[in-house]
C-alpha cells in the first residue's frame, strides 16, 4: 500500500496537542513549516516522531519542487507567552 501525503500529514495532526508545551522549529531560520506550522506537541518524544515525519513529508514534495526549502527541525518548548 503506497502511503499518501494526506496519509502523513494525518498522522502529524494525530500527533499534535491543542495543550502541548512543545513545537518545531527550524534550527537555522527559526520558521515552521508546513506541515507542522501552528501545530504543539504534549512531548518531546512525540514532537521528535512529528519531526520525523514532517521530513518525511517535505522531503516527497521535493520530488515535485526541489527548490522547496530545507528546514533542519529541531525541538523547543513553548515560554508562556508563546502561543
Amino acid at each position: 500500500m503506497q502511503v499518501t501525503l494526506r496519509d502523513v500529514r494525518d498522522r502529524i495532526e494525530s500527533l499534535a496537542s491543542d495543550v502541548g508545551r512543545y513545537r518545531l522549529v527550524c534550527a537555522r531560520t527559526g520558521e515552521t513549516p508546513v506541515p507542522v506550522a501552528g501545530l504543539s506537541f504534549e512531548s518531546r518524544e512525540i514532537a521528535r516522531n512529528a519531526a520525523r515525519e514532517a521530513e518525511r513529508y517535505r522531503s516527497a514534495l521535493r520530488r515535485y519542487d526541489d527548490g522547496l526549502a530545507h528546514h533542519d527541525l529541531i525541538v523547543c518548548e513553548r515560554s508562556g507567552g508563546d502561543r
